[in-house]
């Protein structure tokens, strides 16, 4: 009787801790008390599942409505993208007459990847499911250039673009209609302007005329032909000087939200009828800029029901230690999402294949028994270099799929929500400071659990102590633990507690089951060989402070390669790497042809040097005269 207590008042105790930790992110306010539409705010909560805002929509949602310009900071998966769909859909709806797909575009908002693009437009489709006048597109590289030609022509009321295919637009078809532009929006602009599209947002502001300042160089012709009232947002998980210039030059006046003076790490406590806001000049904005900047150096605005922890293994068990915990994981809760975050596109293609095809057999000693996927999950991957449609095709599969496991690289660190995600492991570890929240932040959102590891290797422990200066602290990762739960045959569990990990018979066993299935797929041994070589190009290209923690010299490139399942030294993989690099530059000196001068024989060099000896005596003969 007295355990049956205890287990109720333990659930209790849990409940209500998941209802403390929900309650920092949520606002005590629903939709309607914030000042939208009546039936978007039913839509949002019976089709959307929205029944509460959560604190930064309750922040910024009256302020966007007012028609000011905003400065939005707040951390991931806290439903930014509602922030400034829901108010332009409230305030489109509201026209009289009703607008027209013919009118052109109202709104356009700016993102940084493809992937994000779709996930937008995906969430705006469904807001507009009960106001279907309003039509929702998107244009972005990859696509069609013709047919979305065709979509702007016939007029898209809210356009989500990737900067690059927007300024294409806005430069050669002439057909598209921005002329009753009214809404600009940033979506993660931190991450548009270090994919290097500055330049292109300064341009696409120009020709649209709302760069602030530009009325008296006579660019701002759109909006005073037109006297159209613009309203522009910006959007942005952390901030820095780019997004400050950005700012400067795209913000009028702005109300910043989810910066305060005061620094605390509560989370903030908006009144829906009175809320305080700042409004400040340019200087007001670098003045908050750097003071979040030095918030960011002190703290990570991070989940609170997020569980972090580190994975410390040698170099050399890597590649085991990362199969060993997917399986475990996946035994352990079948239908799960998981999320492994990789340094390089080649990590990214050889780990996919690696896990696609890898097959295990139960029973270890009978040479007859049937193989199993180690992996009894479907695998996907995410990364830069794939073609556009497999990119889209890779992002609607993870995402629909109960249980799945994705490969990537950053390409899907920033914005990108997939719906439940349980665990983020970064198997390499993030290239600057900052990319570790953006990571992480795939998962554990709006207040649902999440966990996330992070692999670090014996001489990468100082970025630990690196983490704990922005507040973060994690715990270690029972690695061990979970060896030891693999059965072996012949093998008790108790003879396994003291082994070391190089020494593990799971590891031993494991390890020699991935070399010998490399070994045997010559193309998995070449992609294994790429990403060898890629890796350790990613390792040396580490950011600011961690430079002086990733450092390739402090490395066991031998044991790095016995991650990626090679047996070869890693001097024959980078032989093999720089004959094709000295191949590459003598094809190159053959394309150009140079002029071969004729050799001399050994008398014509006497010659020549003789006659080289005579003009000098003659010259200084001709001196000694003068």
């Amino acid at each position: 009787m007295k355990s049956k207590l205890e287990e109720k008042d333990g659930d209790r105790g849990s409940k209500k801790k998941k209802d403390e930790e929900k309650s920092g992110i949520f606002a005590s306010c629903s939709f309607s008390d914030l000042g939208l539409h009546p039936t978007l705010c039913q839509h949002l909560q019976e089709r959307m599942g929205f029944e509460v805002a959560t604190q930064i929509q309750a922040q910024a949602i009256p302020v966007v409505i007012s028609g000011q310009h905003v400065l939005v900071n707040a951390a991931t998966g806290t439903g930014k993208t509602i922030v400034y769909l829901a108010p332009i859909v409230h305030l489109l709806q509201m026209y009289e007459p009703r607008i027209e797909r013919s009118h052109g575009t109202f709104a356009l908002v700016l993102v940084p990847t493809r992937e994000l693009c779709m996930q937008v437009y995906e969430i705006l489709q469904k807001l507009l499911h009960r106001f279907h006048w309003i039509v929702p597109g998107y244009i972005m590289g990859g696509e069609n250039r013709s047919k979305e030609k065709a979509r702007l022509r016939k007029g898209i009321n809210i356009l989500i673009a990737t900067p690059g295919r927007l300024l294409d637009h806005l430069r050669n078809t002439s057909s598209f209609a921005y002329e009753k532009l009214r809404w600009i929006v940033f979506d993660e602009a931190d991450r548009i302007l270090e994919l290097g599209f500055g330049k292109a947002i300064e341009e696409i502001l120009d020709i649209l005329g709302s760069r602030h300042g530009a009325s008296s160089t006579g660019e701002n012709t759109t909006a005073k032909t037109f006297n159209v009232k613009r309203q522009n947002l910006l959007l942005s998980a952390t901030l820095n000087d780019k997004v400050n210039q950005l700012a400067n030059i795209s913000l009028d006046n702005p109300i910043m939200v989810g910066l305060d003076k005061k620094i605390s790490s509560e989370p903030p406590k908006p009144s829906v009828k009175k809320i305080a806001f700042l409004e400040s000049d340019e200087e007001e904005i670098a003045e908050h800029v750097d003071m979040a900047a030095n918030v960011g150096v002190e703290s990570y605005n991070l989940p609170t029901q997020l569980i972090q922890k580190c994975v410390k293994v040698p170099c050399g068990l890597r590649l085991v230690a990362l199969l060993s915990i997917l399986r475990s994981l996946l035994e352990r809760m079948p239908s799960q999402k998981i999320v492994v975050f990789l340094s390089t596109c080649d990590a990214v293609d050889f780990h996919y294949s690696l896990l696609s095809g890898f097959c295990w057999s139960a029973n270890l000693q009978a040479t007859e028994d049937p193989k199993l996927k180690f992996i009894g999950c479907k695998v996907f991957r995410l990364h830069g270099n794939m073609q556009h449609e497999d990119r889209k095709t890779s992002y609607q599969s993870f995402n629909s799929e109960k249980s799945a496991l994705l490969l990537c690289t950053d390409v899907a660190a920033r914005g990108l929500d997939f719906p439940k995600v349980r665990c983020i492991i970064q198997y390499d570890s993030p290239g600057e400071a900052s990319e570790y929240v953006h990571r992480v932040g795939r998962t554990a959102r709006l207040g649902e659990k999440g966990e996330a590891l992070l692999f670090l290797q014996p001489v990468e422990i100082d970025y630990l102590h690196d983490l704990q200066k922005h507040g973060v602290s994690l715990n270690d990762y029972p690695l061990q633990k979970v060896l030891d739960s693999f059965p072996l045959p012949g093998q008790k569990h108790s003879n396994r507690k003291l082994i070391s990990l190089e020494m593990h018979p799971w590891v031993l066993l494991l390890q020699k089951a991935v070399e010998s299935f490399i070994s045997s797929e010559l193309k998995l041994k070449q992609l294994a060989k790429d990403a060898f070589c890629s890796w350790v190009r990613a390792y040396t290209a580490h950011r600011g402070e961690l430079k002086k923690i990733f450092m390739v010299k402090k490395l066991h490139l031998g044991h790095a390669a016995k991650s990626f399942g090679l047996k070869d030294q890693p001097s024959l993989v980078g032989r093999s790497f720089k004959t094709q690099e000295k191949k590459r530059k003598r094809d190159l000196r053959q394309h150009r042809k140079p002029s071969k001068k004729p050799r001399l024989s050994v008398k014509e060099r006497q010659l020549v040097k003789q006659t080289i000896a005579n003009m000098y005596q003659e010259r200084k003969i001709s001196m000694v005269l003068v």
